[in-house]
Parts: structure tokens; sequence; C-alpha cells
């Protein structure tokens, strides 16, 4: 988010956060409606079958409402990333998991909309591509191109949530994006 020098680039975040603590079932409705399919995304685009990606997507959405009052300093969308991949480790940690073959996350189904159908299908069949070809990739470069282009989030704001230097982070989106484009030409 940019606006002008010295203007606080989150102000409409937190103010968002506030009428969610006040209780404006408005305010948590356009929460829900931002971020909910980037939540849910991200738990399929770790490796997570839809089932366990909706519980796991709940999970963050009530951790989330439980704990806005002490939301402060980042973008809403950094601020939930980090609820997500504390989620999805808990999730992994567990006995009970059950994980999706990375090939599952390239074949989940679409809910292509639009006008016209073709167009629908053929980014339907675009982003079943690109889910498997981010599915192949080694971690910390999945999290960090997820964050990075999914999330929006800075370069900097990843670099913080990581514990990484910023030009860890670069290398790591560099190498993350070389990858993907070679899987994604191999594939062609």
């Amino acid at each position: 988010m940019t606006g002008p020098a010295g203007a606080d680039p989150w102000a409409a975040d937190r103010a968002l956060a506030r009428r969610c603590v006040r209780g404006d079932d408005g305010a948590w409705s356009e929460l829900v409606h931002r971020f909910g399919a980037r939540i849910y995304s991200h738990c399929r685009l770790a490796g997570l079958a839809p089932a366990d990606a909706e519980d796991v997507s709940q999970e963050v959405l009530v951790s989330a409402f439980r704990s806005l009052g002490s939301y402060a300093g980042c973008s809403l969308a950094t601020w939930l990333y980090r609820l997500t991949r504390r989620r999805i480790a808990d999730h992994f940690r567990s006995p009970q998991r059950r994980l999706v073959p990375s090939a599952g996350i390239g074949a989940a189904a679409e809910r292509p909309s639009g006008d016209d159908p073709e167009r629908a299908l053929a980014s339907a069949a675009e982003a079943r591509r690109i889910r498997h070809a981010l599915a192949t990739l080694t971690e910390p470069a999945r999290s960090i191109l997820v964050a990075y282009y999914l999330y929006e989030t800075p370069v900097r704001e990843i670099a913080g949530e990581m514990e990484m230097p910023v030009n860890t982070v670069k290398s790591h989106l560099h190498r993350g994006r070389l990858a993907l484009r070679r899987h994604l030409e191999d594939r062609s």
C-alpha cells in the first residue's frame, strides 16, 4: 500500500480491526470477504487436503477474531499470513494430519466464473498449473512466493516475519521465480 509521504499505510487495516473488536458485524464480514479465500489458498498451497484447508482456515479466522485487539504495526494480510503459517505448522505437527500429494494440489476443483466459459476454463487450468508448480518448490521459496504474490507482502515484512535478512528473502524470491518458470516451461 502506498500513499503520501509520512502517511500510515495500514491505517485502514487498523480501523477495520478496531471496528471488528467493537463488534461491528459488517467489519468482520468485510475482513472475511477480503482474506478468507487467501487463507484457504495458502492452506491448499501448503499441501492440505480440501477439508483440512477448510478446517485450518476456520481456525485462523477464529484465532484472528480472538486476537484482533492485539493486532498492530503491519498489514492485515501479513498478520493473517503469520496466523495461517502457524496454524498450518500446528496441523502438520498433529498426528491426525492428512497430506495431499503434490499432484493433488494442482488437481483441486476450480470454480470458473465470468461470462466467457472458455476463458474461465483456461484460467482455471492455468491456476492448477501454477499451484502444481508451486507445490514442487522447496521451503522457504514457496512461502516467500506465496507471501509476496498472493498476500502482496513487501519483502521487508517477509524478512521480518521469517527472521532472515532482506537480501536472503530477495535471493529466495529470485530462485523461486526461476524454478517456477522452469517448471511451467517444462510442462508447456
